[in-house]
């Protein structure tokens, strides 16, 4: 990949998506490039099948190289599944006697510090993201550098994910010649979308409904507080109308996009559908009201399950900003009426906003964490201090190297 594109990689049970992005001279990024392709051998976020995702890899970055006309070599790339784990870690550091000035290598040795913890079996960090300081047991201070202080402490949000899954990720990949770069959770990458400064301050729960599972962040403060999988997503929905419409799980997903509503009180009395038989049989006409019946309590358990996980976190009640719905799954219509009749808070559905380039191409809910992604992977290397070509291509092979480490 030329070190002046960025490529997001959101490989979903449903679909694997692809987006190439540009540096332009001012620093901005601009979409030059996607391709799409659905997602074989995924299931609830984690390959299952390494030839299968390895060909829905392919086709995915083989259209988006056409598309971009660039080579895609190193990608930032989303990793979720109910194999995620979340929580908060403590760091203690004191300052040398002789310079008592906190600097950027400190809050590196805090935060490493807070990493320094005993992990279950097999699991590895994926991200550890400072949440506030502590300068001499004064705490709440957002940033610490230039104060002078003898005890730093940081309290850190960690998020793990079985070593296996991420490894066989990293296989695919470079079956596909591609290289991880950097790995980002589900609605980490979408919130880097869809959310704004103001709603990450006021507090927001962000919530990504994908195919297989549905992952939530919520901000307070600038910063994830909390964050978690559940394993229900759109896959359940279309599975709950193909066994309650006795039809294939192929024509339920068709007859949830086309006439599909999660909102039982927005269907249309009159409005009629034709489902058609299986094996032979006739097809029938329904009502779309019955399949506003179906969709409607799997949208609702989903987010309720979602709610029991995070509703008991003491940022849950100053959620000012409420909640913005994110991921593929989010695109049905009434989704955020049932999302706030769950969550009984504002509900709006995210969209990643002044993207420049070929930002038609990605201008869906499904798009969201992909772009994220392509955000996220311009956050980091303009965080390294990055400027030319050259240390941009050493900064990729370092984090390209940190993460052949983690499976050599």
């Amino acid at each position: 990949m030329s070190s002046d594109y960025v490529v997001g990689l959101d490989m979903g049970t449903t679909a694997v998506s692809v987006i190439v992005g540009e540096f332009t001279a001012d620093g901005e990024t601009r979409v030059i490039g996607a391709g799409t392709a659905p997602a074989n051998g995924v299931a609830k976020g984690v390959i299952v099948n390494i030839d299968e995702a390895t060909e829905s890899l392919r086709a995915a970055v083989s259209q988006a190289e056409r598309m971009a006309g660039v080579e895609i070599r190193g990608v930032c790339a989303s990793v979720s599944g109910p194999h995620i784990r979340s929580f908060s870690s403590r760091g203690v550091i004191a300052l040398p006697a002789g310079r008592r000035e906190v600097s950027a290598r400190d809050i590196e040795k805090v935060t490493e510090a807070a990493r320094s913890i005993t992990l279950p079996f097999n699991q590895e960090i994926v991200h550890s993201l400072p949440q506030d300081f502590a300068v001499d047991s004064h705490p709440g201070i957002r940033d610490p550098i230039g104060m002078s202080a003898m005890r730093l402490e940081a309290e850190v949000h960690i998020v793990t994910a079985l070593g296996m899954p991420l490894e066989n990720m990293v296989k695919a990949c470079k079956k596909t010649g591609l290289e991880i770069v950097e790995l980002v959770f589900d609605p980490i990458a979408a919130a880097r979308a869809v959310l704004t400064r103001e709603e990450t301050e006021l507090g927001c729960l962000l919530v990504d409904v994908g195919g297989g599972v549905t992952s939530y962040a919520l901000y307070f403060g600038g910063t994830v507080r909390a964050s978690g999988v559940v394993a229900a997503g759109g896959v359940n929905v279309t599975n709950d109308l193909a066994v309650g419409l006795r039809t294939s799980a192929a024509v339920a997903e068709q007859l949830k996009l086309s006439h599909g509503v999660a909102l039982a009180s927005l269907a249309q009395e009159e409005e009629r559908v034709l489902v058609p038989g299986v094996g032979g049989r006739e097809a029938r006409e329904i009502r779309t009201q019955i399949l506003a019946a179906i969709i409607e309590p799997r949208t609702e358990e989903i987010f309720t399950m979602v709610k029991k996980q995070v509703g008991g976190d003491p940022y849950y009640r100053l959620l000012g900003a409420g909640v913005v719905l994110a991921g593929g799954g989010s695109q049905l219509r009434g989704m955020a009426g049932v999302a706030e009749e769950v969550f009984d808070l504002p509900v709006r559905v995210g969209r990643a906003a002044n993207l420049m380039g070929l930002s038609e191409l990605v201008d869906t809910a499904g798009w969201t964490t992909g772009i994220g992604l392509l955000l996220w992977g311009a956050d980091r290397i303009a965080a390294q201090g990055i400027g030319g070509p050259a240390d941009r291509v050493k900064w990729m092979f370092h984090r390209i190297k940190q993460m052949t480490s983690l499976f050599s």
